[in-house]
Parts: C-alpha cells; sequence; structure tokens
C-alpha cells in the first residue's frame, strides 16, 4: 500500500494530539529541547541501524516536536513557553 502525504500529516497529527493529552503543554522551550534531542538522538540511532521503518517513525515523532512547540509559540502560548535568560 502506497502511502501519501496527507497519510504522513494525519499520522504526525495524531502524534501530536496523543502528546498533547498524555503530557500537555511543554512546561519551557528547553523542556520542548529536550524532547526533540531525545527523538534525533532515536533517528540517528535509527539511521545507523538501517531501518527504513524505524527512520520513518522516529522522522515523524521529531516533526511531531517541533511542530508542536512552534504551534505553542504561533498559538500566543509563548509566555507559558519562554526561557529564562
Amino acid at each position: 500500500m502506497d502511502v501519501t502525504n496527507d497519510d504522513l500529516i494525519y499520522e504526525m497529527e495524531r502524534r501530536m494530539n496523543c502528546a498533547q493529552t498524555r503530557y500537555g503543554d511543554f512546561a519551557s522551550t528547553h523542556e520542548a529541547l529536550g524532547v526533540a534531542c531525545e527523538e534525533w538522538d532515536e533517528l540517528r540511532a535509527a539511521i545507523q541501524t538501517n531501518n527504513l521503518g524505524s527512520i520513518e517513525w522516529e522522522c515523524l515523532d521529531l516533526a511531531a516536536v517541533l511542530i508542536r512547540l512552534a504551534r505553542s509559540i504561533h498559538n500566543a502560548e509563548a509566555t507559558k513557553l519562554r526561557s529564562v535568560k
């Protein structure tokens, strides 16, 4: 079965909704970065094993984290996410 771009977007949306339900908003941009770094490490590991299914999975996980962060900032929730300098 061929997977369309729409299928990938729906899957990413599903992952974002699941993460939002399970964990709620990011406490800070630093927390979001930590989650993104964990997903990046998982993607790197998948690439090292050259498991295409795992690579696709981890790409979607990483993208979902980054889009959740961008969406939160865009939706004026930035006040919750601003880091202390």
